[in-house]
C-alpha cells in the first residue's frame, strides 16, 4: 500500500472521470504517498494514457522521482513498454538522462 488517498486510488484503477472530479474537486497534485510516488507516477506505472495526460495538463510534474527506487514517471513508462506514454512525456519536458 502506498498511504493511498481517493486520487491516487483513481489514478491506479485508470478512471478519468473520477480523477477529473477529484482534481476539479481540489485534490492536491503534488501530494505524496509515503514513499514518495505521486497521481502521475502511479498512473504511468499502471498504463493509464489519458489520465497520465490530464494529470501534465494539469501541471503534474513529469521529473519528480519516488523515495524508494527514485524512478520518474518516464522510467516507469520506459520498464512498462508505453511508448505513447513515453513520448508524450518526452515532448512535455522530461529529462530522458534521469533515473
Amino acid at each position: 500500500s502506498h498511504s493511498k488517498t481517493p486520487l491516487f486510488n483513481a489514478c491506479e484503477s485508470g478512471n478519468i472521470n473520477i480523477v477529473k472530479c477529484l482534481i476539479e474537486n481540489g485534490a492536491y497534485l503534488g501530494k505524496e504517498s509515503k514513499h514518495g510516488k505521486t497521481a502521475l507516477l502511479i498512473a504511468c506505472e499502471n498504463g493509464h494514457e489519458d489520465v497520465v495526460k490530464y494529470l501534465v495538463e494539469q501541471g503534474a510534474n513529469v521529473n519528480k522521482n519516488d523515495d524508494w527506487f527514485w524512478e520518474t514517471p518516464l522510467f516507469k513508462a520506459c520498464e512498462n513498454g508505453d511508448e505513447n506514454i513515453v513520448r508524450y512525456l518526452i515532448e512535455h519536458g522530461a529529462d530522458i538522462n534521469k533515473k
